[in-house]
């Protein structure tokens, strides 16, 4: 009798052991995530900084650099159009959907393209910035790791966002930045058990970056002071202009995408050579408008430009060229664009008040500091890593309060006039449906895919009531059914509405003229109290799961039963955990005794 047990302990001894294997493992992965994210964004920095002056990207463009830059970025584009359209933008959607629908997984042949997509099209002086595109490259730089070496699925997507932290930390030197943006972008939940890893990852490609680039503050160091408190009416100004900017730049970009799809059609690599033509004649008339800005947006931030005409017109320039640029689908991303339209939005602020109000406004590179703030937030709907990063960059703790009432007013206008960051509302126009924050529930570990039915019952769209109604006699405790059309999910329809049709005398109706075509659904990474609450918010027995990336795309169906039967099987599972602990416990002390 004492056989079994025997073989219990030593099946528990050995998981054990793969457990504290997979540990130290998994702790060296995300050392070597960390220092491989700062190697790699230092390796991007300085590559595209080399490639832009050796093409003079960055002044007027003569007829050498547009030939040069203009074959560079059309190398980029094959590569982006042809063969990798993961490429395109900044790649931190691609990263939150491989958490999402494919477990963390990300290619390593897709992280390389992304690092020499990104490369040559920022070289070429379009508006874009390398951040992004840095998280979507070191993200999958810490997918590869953890696939390589067979460590858990849940493990693996944690690399994927320590990958992510290291990338930002070590692009714009901010590791407390990187964490929060990690959790509130990426992973979508400021309570992450991730947390640790992450942290550690930030710092360790920090401290890399610092020693391959050395240690020095994004901007120059600033030294700012509110002198007069009635200045914060000035800064809440500042948040509401931003709210109000910030989602129509987001519009500006998704009704250009929709344009260059109905005109171009297909054609994405002649998109993004007439945006490249558009950026090179801009360059004739202000090179400010050239690549991420980041020398513009300091000569701001030191008040080196006063003129509310100057900042005006810069403001309105980078704002058509961003959206150009981010429209055509080429490899960058926008964190630095965006820092650039709030520093000239604020300084724009802050100069007009000073006119009227020249006895109690400060320096104009104080507003166009909370500007860069407030605007960002607009954008990518970040607050508190839009308040961290802009402390980190500036290192300037002073202007901490302006800042803060500014973006608390600029996220909370903006989130009325536009739901969404870009990156949702981009992915959402492209058919694909990223997490949001709500799905984070407190039984995140239960999740649709492991309590679905995937045997599913259907009926196809052209078949008759009647017909219908027979199969439905085989399946009497079954209370409702997808229809599908060329094997996508066109609607449900119940048993009492089938049954209610042929009563009429309405049997040869079509199946698929009786469903409703608004489907209630449900996706297979959310969790099940999601799905309770989504069941008895629309008074339904049932809910499709369908796929993120495609919505009509029918992977099973859940019902209230299979949650709770869910529920009891996990439940059950930890009360025999509890009971073979007892019984090992009482073994080992009567051996004791």
């Amino acid at each position: 009798m004492k056989l079994p047990s025997i073989l219990r302990l030593s099946i528990l001894k050995k998981a054990l052991k793969d457990d504290i294997s997979e540990d130290k493992t998994y702790f060296l992965l995300t050392l070597a995530t960390g220092v491989l994210s700062g190697c790699v964004a230092v390796f991007i920095h300085s590559s595209t900084r080399y490639m832009t002056e050796l093409f003079r990207t960055n002044d007027h463009f003569t007829l050498e650099t547009f030939v040069l830059a203009g074959l560079t970025l059309f190398i980029s584009g094959i590569i982006t159009t042809r063969f990798f359209p993961s490429t395109s933008g900044s790649g931190i959607p691609g990263v939150r959907i491989a958490l999402a629908v494919f477990h963390g997984t990300i290619t390593f042949g897709a992280t390389l393209a992304k690092l020499v997509t990104s490369i040559l099209a920022l070289s070429t002086g379009m508006s874009l910035g390398r951040e992004g595109p840095t998280v979507a490259i070191t993200a999958g730089i810490g997918s590869f790791l953890g696939n390589f070496f067979h460590i858990s699925k849940k493990r693996v997507k944690t690399l994927v966002a320590t990958g992510a932290a290291g990338g930002i930390a070590a692009a714009f030197n901010t590791p407390m930045a990187a964490v929060t943006f990690t959790m509130e972008e990426i992973v979508g939940d400021l309570n992450a058990r991730m947390l640790g890893s992450i942290l550690i990852a930030a710092v360790i490609a920090s401290i890399t970056a610092v020693a391959l680039h050395g240690d020095a503050p994004t901007f120059a160091e600033l030294n700012y002071r509110l002198t007069d408190y009635r200045e914060l009416f000035f800064y809440l100004l500042i948040g509401v202009v931003a709210s109000v900017c910030g989602p129509l730049w987001v519009k500006s970009v998704l009704k250009l995408r929709a344009l260059n799809l109905k005109i171009f059609k297909g054609h994405k690599l002649t998109i993004i050579m007439i945006s490249f033509s558009f950026m090179a004649l801009l360059s004739l008339y202000n090179t400010d408008v050239l690549g991420s800005g980041h020398n513009t947006i300091e000569e701001a931030l030191l008040s080196l430009i006063l003129d509310w005409k100057v900042l005006l017109i810069l403001f309105c320039l980078k704002f058509v060229a961003t959206t150009v640029c981010y429209a055509s689908g080429i490899s960058g991303g926008l964190f630095m664009p965006t820092l650039l339209m709030g520093a000239m939005l604020g300084g724009f602020v802050g100069s007009v008040c000073a006119i009227f109000f020249p006895e109690i406004t400060s320096n104009t590179g104080a507003y166009a500091l909370v500007g860069m703030g407030a605007f960002f937030v607009a954008v990518i709907r970040t607050p508190f890593t839009s308040i961290i990063m802009i402390f980190e960059m500036t290192r300037d703790y002073n202007i901490i309060l302006p800042l803060m009432i500014a973006n608390l007013v600029s996220y909370y206008i903006s989130g009325r006039l536009h739901k969404g960051s870009i990156y949702e509302s981009i992915s959402e126009q492209d058919g694909i449906h990223l997490p949001s924050q709500d799905d984070h529930e407190l039984l995140d570990n239960l999740h649709i895919e492991d309590a679905m039915n995937q045997d599913v019952i259907s009926f196809n769209h052209n078949r008759t009531v009647s017909e219908c109604i027979e199969k439905m006699i085989e399946n009497k405790t079954v209370s409702g059914y997808p229809v599908l059309k060329m094997g996508y999910l066109h609607s449900m329809v119940s048993t009492n509405e089938l049954n209610a049709r042929q009563a009429k005398g309405m049997g040869e109706l079509l199946v698929g003229d009786v469903g409703k075509c608004k489907v209630i659904s449900i996706y297979p990474d959310q969790s099940l109290l999601v799905a309770l609450h989504r069941l008895k918010e629309y008074n339904i027995s049932r809910l499709p799961v369908v796929s993120r990336i495609n919505d009509r795309k029918l992977l099973g169906i859940i019902t209230a039963e299979d949650i709770v039967n869910k529920f009891g099987f996990h439940i059950k599972e930890e009360q025999d955990e509890i009971e073979e602990i007892k019984v090992e416990n009482e073994s080992g002390a009567s051996t004791q005794g």
